[in-house]
């Protein structure tokens, strides 16, 4: 074996490449030719010591002590690329038959060492599903070429099992996974641009992507598709640079110091989604709504259900004129009086008490809910908020009478507007006065306003909305209820399947980072649906992790005669692999056995 260094120059582009090749040369019957075994890429060691890399590579390949010792760098890149060409080899042999004959070996137990060690349950589940779900089929059919297509898979797979960057996943491919087995592609010459061209191409696709999933999902499932819930959620960026998509906006996540965009959800009761929509940080929320109702199939009048953020008159009227009822919280509260006696237990467990009382009109019902978990929440929320907001004003009052104390009248407004400003949910019901003699304040005092409009607002009550007259108070509440499914998706996204960090500078990378998280989150679903059935509630973060601690294993040993016997397997599973794998009918072992003698 030797090195070979490449010099490479494109037509067009006058800057030159240099890379290195592990060669090896062989007799023909046409004289000597080379054999190019491995690319290196390029070099940092000097070249008087590429005899000893290539030398000392060979020694490992066949098993060979080394006589004198390399220096650390020559050892550490030898193992590495020695390691790399033996599972290129590897790959290249057959799988043994499950029923083979035995083959006993003497072998000196002393040698036997593991290596190559890649993790491989969690994403052999996760390709599973995405083959369940037809995936795979979808893409072929809309002219995904066959590496494009496995390459497609691996985004999808790196987001549930390892979401991060692109330049993060082509890592988790390369040098911590067994993806490129489990998908029968090599992976060597990947680069994160190609990962990104991919990603161009699904987001090309969306649209029929989403309507191929969703046949597929309601086929799979027996989906009815009666309910249609959407909510919106945004994402920051860690990045004060905006663009077109990239803008500032009320933050839902409190950063409103960052750039964002905002993701609309459309899922059917089942939790499946229907549609994704990308709209700018600083989007209207009730402006979305007519682009999600232009794409709901037709046919078959669907009950919407949403947050009250997004049910304007306006979009209430839309609803109707489509065809379709709504069930949202009411931005308006009829004028009714609703005495204790008149409510009505709708549900009690260990938890939560909700009461509800039934109003009707001609053309809508109004419920009336109080929650007794809500008001708990709610009371905590305005304790937080009042102890805060009456420390900051006190501390505000003391610096009046400090000898740096902020003291000038109109620095004094600023402050107490900035404490407002940070107290929002409380401050509009306090009265502040402020007393100033010639230019400087000499007093900040502070009172409730209005003790019963503070307890009302946060008494763990609400107004429920519907245009539905055949639905009972117990229907309207759970109907409502079901709208944290996509509060439940948005979290998923968020904290399991990487939807941030998001670090992408171009509008089309944002939106094809956000669109391989909700391909992932299809996925997802569809493993959770075939646990679910099983009784198995656990969250995705909790399952992969799992699964996870199944590898694929490179075991080496040497023979008494000196051979060198290798044999790549995956590991055993576990409890929790059989039981995953009897949910959802797959074998609970991937892969088989590979034997190679040398």
């Amino acid at each position: 074996m030797f090195i070979k260094e490449v010099v490479k120059k494109n037509k067009g582009y006058e800057k030159t490449f240099v890379y290195h090749q592990l060669v090896e040369s062989y007799r023909t019957e046409k004289g000597p030719r080379q054999r190019h075994l491995l690319d290196l890429g390029k070099l940092s060691i000097p070249k008087s010591k590429w005899k000893n890399l290539a030398n000392r590579i060979e020694e490992i390949i066949s098993g060979q002590t080394s006589i004198i010792a390399e220096e650390n760098e020559i050892e550490a890149l030898a193992q590495h690329y020695a390691s790399l060409l033996i599972h290129k080899d590897l790959k290249q042999i057959q799988y043994l038959k499950e029923e083979q004959e035995t083959d006993y070996e003497t072998i000196d137990v002393n040698s036997i060492k593991s290596v190559h060690a890649r993790s491989i349950g969690d994403a052999y589940v996760a390709l599973m599903a995405l083959k369940k779900l037809g995936l795979d089929g979808i893409l072929k059919d809309l002219g995904f070429n066959e590496r494009d297509l496995k390459i497609a898979e691996l985004l999808i797979i790196a987001r549930m099992v390892y979401p991060a960057s692109e330049w993060a996943t082509l890592r988790w491919a390369k040098e911590m996974s067994a993806i490129d087995e489990l998908l029968d592609m090599d992976i060597s010459t990947l680069s994160h641009s190609k990962l990104y061209r991919i990603s161009d191409k699904l987001l090309e696709h969306k649209a029929a992507l989403e309507d191929g999933l969703s046949e597929k999902e309601r086929t799979l499932f027996s989906l009815e598709e009666k309910v249609i819930l959407y909510d919106l959620t945004n994402t920051y960026f860690e990045s004060s640079q905006s663009s077109t998509l990239k803008q500032r906006g009320r933050s839902k996540e409190k950063r409103n110091d960052q750039p964002q965009v905002t993701l609309g959800l459309v899922l059917d009761e089942d939790g499946f989604p229907k549609q994704s929509h990308i709209f700018k940080g600083n989007i209207s929320e009730p402006g979305t709504l007519k682009k999600v109702l232009d794409q709901l199939s037709q046919g078959h009048r669907k009950l919407i259900i949403m947050d009250a953020g997004i049910a304007s008159e306006a979009n209430l009227g839309l609803i109707k004129s489509r065809g379709h009822d709504y069930l949202v919280v009411s931005r308006k509260h009829p004028a009714i009086k609703i005495n204790e006696e008149d409510l009505k237990e709708i549900h009690h467990d260990q938890r939560n008490q909700v009461k509800a009382y039934l109003y009707r009109t001609e053309e809508e019902l109004y419920l009336y809910c109080h929650s007794l978990l809500k008001k708990e929440k709610e009371a905590s929320i305005r304790r937080f908020h009042q102890e805060r907001f009456e420390a900051d004003l006190k501390y505000a009052s003391e610096s009046l009478h400090k000898k740096r104390g902020t003291k000038k009248y109109s620095k004094v407004l600023e402050r107490i507007g900035r404490i407002k400003e940070k107290h929002s949910k409380i401050a509009y019901f306090y009265d502040i006065q402020i007393k100033e003699q010639d230019g400087l304040v000499t007093e900040i005092s502070w009172k409730l306003k209005d003790d019963q409009r503070l307890d009302e607002r946060f008494s763990g009550s609400y107004f429920l909305r519907t245009s539905r007259l055949d639905l009972s108070e117990q229907e309207i509440w759970k109907l409502y209820i079901s709208l944290t499914d996509v509060e439940d998706s948005f979290r998923s996204m968020k904290s399991e399947l990487g939807l941030r960090p998001n670090f992408h500078q171009k509008d089309s990378r944002i939106e094809g980072h956000i669109f391989i998280t909700v391909l992932a989150y299809h996925v997802l679903l569809i493993i959770q649906k075939y646990l679910h059935r099983e009784d198995v509630y656990m969250r995705w973060a909790t399952i992969r992790d799992l699964l996870s601690v199944q590898q694929r294993i490179t075991t080496e040993m040497k023979t008494k005669d000196g051979r060198i016997i290798r044999l790549r397997q995956t590991t055993e599973p576990e409890s929790f692999h059989y039981m995953v794998s009897n949910a959802l009918k797959i074998s609970p072992k991937p892969l088989g056995i590979k034997k190679q003698k040398i």
